[in-house]
């Protein structure tokens, strides 16, 4: 299967249901249940009203319309709708573009309707499309303030009142008469704006107003968040908290070794920098104004943060301090890609990713700058050295469902950890002193979040997600994980 060239339009069947392929030839509107889609204008519409969908989540649609009932591998969206320069979280930027999918169209990947998953390969559309000969209904417009135009002829509103006659009329009886009636026409005009404003423009203004929306003492979650667990407690729904939200991302917490700090990137003040705050989500910090940095990592002491930006390019590595200063870069940008950095036991070094000789490797470059040097052989990316200094633990490809390896600190061979130990992408996953939690792939997504265990070589689960989380950390005793998650519904939480 490939994308573009379409040649006619034809049907046939599967699982005893008729499927339509698009092509150039057939009509740009097609009807799935209850939904119908404008593939020339890019609309989504559900009987009769129309739907915010746009970006990624409908171009993935698009795409999947183009041949139902056949598989569209991740790799065939990446390359149609993500630009060349997506690098590191892909794969998030597709599990959750094909979330709001499923939201916007009430599906489900447990009992799809409309998309289905085909686990650790792509999606595929399901359901029996027919095409739309007729129009879709317009999209309702707030009505503008009616004028008088040159060369026109006078308009009426909804009432049939001419505003003309109406203004012609009131200048008979005196300038302060006619500014008079002027004022009440433009009042019934706006009153009628405000009585026909689509429900999604009220949803959406409400939604950019939000923090939240309280309900008897509930708080409506609206954007993507960071979330702690009590791991103590883990079956206690009371041991999840939110810890920090805003109407843009936050992602990628990292708690600092002290366990005063939090770490993570954010685009609330409008590019993704470096951000900090209390483990409450209070006294929120910005760190860095480079745009387009992620993955932070604290260093052992605390006191510096390690991450990587693509502001000026291809992604480099810079640290910054935790109190704030200029960023300082120890991985400068080239025509490789430099990313994910992690610091080691002793401070002296910061591993990172990166493809200089063709293949994701592991490097690793001196704190205080110097030449990288290579680590891995055979693939390797999103390092962490163990608490004791010893092992290097690794993702062996920035794929799905990746193995995790380890290396010796001081040089060896590179062998695979466990094959119980698959995490659904390389952030799914978080070293202890005890063991590594991850988030196992269910149903392609991440859901499951459980431990594998050093000292029994055994895996076992903890607790399910509500939804699927691209980013998971934990403290170093695994008493507490931090995830993200977003449109959470209804909490008791605080938000910040």
């Amino acid at each position: 299967m490939s994308f573009g060239t379409k040649t006619a339009a034809f049907s046939y069947y599967r699982n005893g249901r008729i499927l339509l392929v698009m092509t150039n030839e057939s009509k740009d509107r097609v009807r799935f249940g209850a939904f119908e889609v404008d593939l020339r204008t890019r609309e989504l519409w559900k009987n009769g009203v129309k739907l915010k969908l746009g970006g990624q989540p409908f171009e993935i649609l698009a795409a999947l319309l183009e041949r139902p009932g056949e598989l569209a591998t991740r790799e065939q969206l990446r390359t149609k709708i993500w630009s060349a320069d997506t690098f590191v979280d892909f794969n998030h930027g597709l599990n959750a573009a094909v979330n709001k999918l499923r939201e916007c169209l009430n599906d489900s990947a447990e009992e799809p309707r409309y998309i289905e998953t085909l686990p650790r390969r792509g999606y595929r559309f399901i359901a029996e499309l027919e095409k739309v000969e007729e129009q879709l209904p317009a999209s309702p417009q707030p009505r503008p303030v009616l004028k008088p135009q040159p060369n026109h002829q006078p308009q009426h509103d909804h009432r049939g009142v001419n505003p003309q006659e109406v203004i012609t009329s009131a200048s008979r009886w005196g300038r302060p008469y006619a500014w008079g009636a002027v004022a009440v026409f433009f009042l019934l005009a706006v009153f009628g704006v405000w009585k026909v404003q689509e429900p999604q423009e009220q949803e959406l203004r409400l939604k950019l107003e939000r923090e939240s929306i309280s309900a008897g003492g509930a708080q409506v979650i609206q954007a993507p968040s960071i979330w702690r667990v009590d791991l103590t407690r883990p079956a206690d729904p009371a041991a999840r908290t939110i810890v920090t939200s805003a109407r843009d991302r936050n992602e990628g917490p990292q708690s600092s070794p002290d366990g005063k700090k939090l770490a993570f990137m954010s685009d609330r003040s409008g590019s993704l920098e470096i951000w900090t705050s209390n483990q409450d989500g209070s006294s929120l910090a910005k760190l860095t104004n480079l745009g387009s940095c992620g993955s932070p990592r604290w260093s052992p002491d605390s006191r510096w943060i390690a991450f990587d930006t693509k502001a000026a390019g291809s992604p480099a590595i810079y640290i910054v301090s935790a109190n704030g200063g200029q960023p300082v870069s120890l991985v400068q940008q080239d025509d490789s890609e430099n990313m994910v950095p992690s610091w080691s036991n002793d401070r002296r070094w910061i591993y990172f990713a990166s493809n200089r000789t063709g293949q994701d490797q592991v490097w690793k470059v001196l704190a205080n700058g110097g030449e990288a040097i290579q680590v891995t052989r055979k693939g390797g990316f999103a390092a962490v050295e163990s608490y004791d200094g010893r092992t290097l633990y690794f993702a062996k490809t920035r794929e799905e469902n990746p193995e995790i390896w380890q290396i010796p600190v001081q040089g060896g061979p590179e062998a695979l950890v466990s094959p119980l130990l698959r995490p659904g992408i390389w952030a799914n996953w978080a070293l202890t002193h005890k063991g590594i939690f991850f988030l196992s792939d269910d149903a392609s997504e991440s859901h499951l979040l459980q431990f594998f265990d050093f000292a029994t070589r055994t895996v076992h689960p903890v607790l399910p997600l509500d939804r699927p989380s691209f980013w998971l950390s934990a403290s170093s005793d695994g008493t507490s994980a931090w995830y993200t998650q977003g449109e959470q519904g209804v909490t008791n939480a605080t938000l910040r």
